[in-house]
């Protein structure tokens, strides 16, 4: 999992991976939150729930890699 972090002396591919995720999920709750009526309460669980989903197939991903 070392190399999820650092490798060759910079940042890994999975850190990488889960900064990109990140930012683009953050895209696309501003998205939801200008184009949908909804609850604040209910976009942001339900975009939580999605984020750590989405981490958790990453990091999953990697660790079924090997890296």
């Amino acid at each position: 999992m070392n190399a999820f972090w650092w490798t060759s002396g910079h940042l890994g591919w999975g850190i990488f991976a889960l900064i990109a995720f990140t930012g683009i999920w953050w895209l696309l709750f501003d998205l939801c939150w200008r184009l949908v009526t909804i609850r604040i309460n209910r976009l942001l669980t339900v975009m939580g729930i999605g984020w750590l989903v989405g981490v958790a197939c990453i990091l999953l991903g990697f660790y079924v890699a090997g890296w």
